[in-house]
């Protein structure tokens, strides 16, 4: 039997004949494959190098172009200025004749010789809002209607039933002592005054003790009622009830008009430089 020969076929390639034939393509017949189209990775590498060179390159300057001047920062300022003057000021002002005149000057004395019933007087009392309720009397006699708190230290005065619940105690007689001559007077109603009423209501003393409240200072224009003979004092609502043993006679002051004036500092024990210190 004569072998089969392969089909000869013309018209075609030499690639389309290798498809047609039935054994494998060798490795080394295979097309070599095509470069990609993508750069290689060292491109990259080359570009991003050139912008950073571009980058550092300085920029040409313009003809002409002058460099801003830097100017140094001066030791004595406008603000050095002026806070040396507001401290020449603080320190200048209280050692002149006009921080004489700004500042309050002490008040006179009292005029006990003036204290006498039926005549007038004036009256500074320092005072706290706590004083309102804390400071009273006991006695049994009453001068153009006013009278103490108590009779007696174990019986209180008894209420008019015409009177209002709250009148700031406008006849209630209430012990005090002089600004600064520490001179013991009774006063009555002095809580009623329209300087007192206001002073009370802006800062009602609540629970808080004497001590934590600001003290303040009253004049009263008064005239004499009267006076009472070892009248039993209590100076705080706590206390008990004592006579003053200095002070036989007591005498009962009616006001006609009160104000708040202001209170000087005290002296300062340390000369100078502690009186500025204080001011400032």
């Amino acid at each position: 039997m004569l072998p089969v020969l392969p089909r000869v076929v013309t018209g075609i390639s030499v690639r389309q004949a290798f498809a047609l034939s039935s054994r494998r393509m060798s490795e080394s017949d295979k097309p070599a494959a095509e470069p990609s189209k993508a750069g290689s990775p060292t491109e990259p590498q080359k570009v991003a190098g050139a912008s950073a060179a571009a980058k550092s390159k300085p920029k040409a300057r313009a003809k002409g172009y002058r460099p801003p001047v830097v100017e140094e920062t001066p030791i004595i300022g406008g603000r050095f200025l002026t806070a040396a003057a507001i401290i020449g000021g603080l320190t200048l002002v209280p050692l002149s004749c006009l921080g004489q005149k700004l500042e309050p000057k002490e008040p006179p004395p009292s005029a006990v010789a003036e204290w006498k019933v039926g005549g007038k007087s004036t009256l500074r009392i320092t005072l706290v809002t706590a004083d309102y309720a804390g400071l009273s009397c006991a006695y049994d006699k009453e001068f153009e209607g006013k009278h103490c708190a108590n009779k007696t230290e174990t019986e209180a005065w008894p209420r008019d039933p015409n009177e209002p619940l709250d009148d700031n105690k406008a006849n209630i007689i209430q012990p005090y002592r002089t600004w600064n001559d520490n001179q013991l007077v009774l006063v009555a109603g002095m809580w009623a005054t329209p300087a007192l009423a206001t002073r009370l209501h802006i800062e009602p003393p609540g629970n808080l003790l004497p001590e934590k409240l600001a003290r303040f200072v009253i004049e009263c224009k008064v005239h004499f009622a009267g006076e009472m003979e070892k009248p039993k004092l209590k100076w705080g609502q706590s206390s008990s009830w004592n006579a003053d043993p200095s002070q036989n006679m007591v005498k009962v002051a009616v006001p006609d008009s009160c104000q708040l004036i202001p209170e000087p500092s005290e002296a300062c024990p340390g000369g100078v430089i502690c009186a500025l210190l204080t001011r400032l």
